[in-house]
């Protein structure tokens, strides 16, 4: 059964108020018909709270001394460590937990709030997307039931109004639903109705949908294959210059020819994102080589598709 933070609060102070009636019971008990002695209800409860909070000290002749005594007293102080001991991990661990999770909610990154790209949807191709993005620089939010913690997001149901409006959807750029073709389709209709200036990207799982999601108000309709590819089909026809990202932002693209001294070169050896800019993909032979790493050797021949920096070279 799961407690509440006030409810495991509650439950230890009646288990200590417990343990010291018990305490007090047991004192009066061995005090009274083992030991002979009188003994108030006054001093059963401070032998009680004396040994279970280890003070030590007990006024003159409230000491218990016969063996029993000693044994009762052993046992009570060592059970009563526990109790009080365990009681407050009990309630401190949760609370630190509670703690824990709301700061991180506070350090979480913030919204973007205008010109921003809002991803519906977090899965394979959201990761995908949300890397490229942040390389570009490019705002964005997520907005899924189980969005990454470290990523702009905001929790919610993506065809709901609110969690768009949440996102700032009035004032974002472009949206990219990543959902099944349903429920793309519904959230192309509501964000076309919030935003009508809004480009609108999604995903199509079939062919049959691809009217649908269009009649629904989606710009551009593609497929998974075009979307990890960077739309490889029309770059591999020779039209660079399209890509799933310049799309959603409408970024200008670079192409560079490798040759002369660049050919079997390193793409790290070059510094060729601090010169020209972020490499999206390398043409070779009629094949794209979508986001090659800084140890891709390129080729006398190669093209390279790349977003340019600001005011770099080109």
């Amino acid at each position: 059964m799961a407690f509440t933070l006030k409810n495991r609060i509650i439950l230890f102070v009646l288990m200590v108020v417990a343990y010291i009636l018990f305490g007090a019971m047991g004192y009066l008990g061995i005090r009274i018909y083992i030991e002979h002695h009188t003994a108030t209800l006054t001093d059963a409860i401070y032998f009680s709270i004396a040994t279970i909070s280890t003070l030590g000290y007990y006024p003159p002749g409230t000491t218990l001394t016969s063996e029993v005594g000693k044994w009762f007293h052993i046992a009570y102080l060592t059970i009563g460590l526990g109790v009080i001991f365990g009681g407050i991990q009990t309630v401190v661990g949760p609370w630190l937990e509670l703690k824990i999770k709301r700061a991180e909610k506070g350090w979480r990154k913030p919204l973007p709030k205008d010109e921003h790209i809002i991803i519906c949807g977090y899965n394979e191709l959201s990761r995908y997307i949300t890397t490229k993005l942040s390389l570009l620089k490019i705002p964005f939010v997520v907005i899924d039931k189980n969005p990454p913690d470290n990523l702009p997001h905001i929790e919610g149901v993506c065809t709901e109004i609110e969690a768009l409006k949440k996102a700032n959807l009035s004032r974002a750029s472009s949206l990219i639903a990543l959902m099944d073709d349903r429920q793309n389709a519904i959230i192309a209709l509501t964000a076309r109705g919030l935003n009508e200036d809004l480009n609108i990207i999604t995903l199509a799982e079939n062919e049959h949908s691809v009217e649908i999601l269009k009649n629904s108000g989606a710009d551009s309709v593609v497929s998974k294959d075009q979307l990890l590819g960077g739309t490889i089909k029309l770059w591999a026809s020779g039209d660079f210059k399209y890509d799933i990202f310049a799309s959603a932002k409408r970024l200008p693209m670079g192409e560079k020819k490798v040759k002369g001294a660049m050919a079997g070169k390193k793409i790290a050896d070059l510094k060729f994102r601090e010169k020209y800019g972020t490499i999206l993909a390398v043409h070779r032979s009629g094949r794209v080589i979508p986001d090659p790493g800084p140890g891709f050797t390129l080729k006398s021949g190669d093209t390279i598709i790349y977003v340019p920096n600001e005011g770099g070279a080109s």
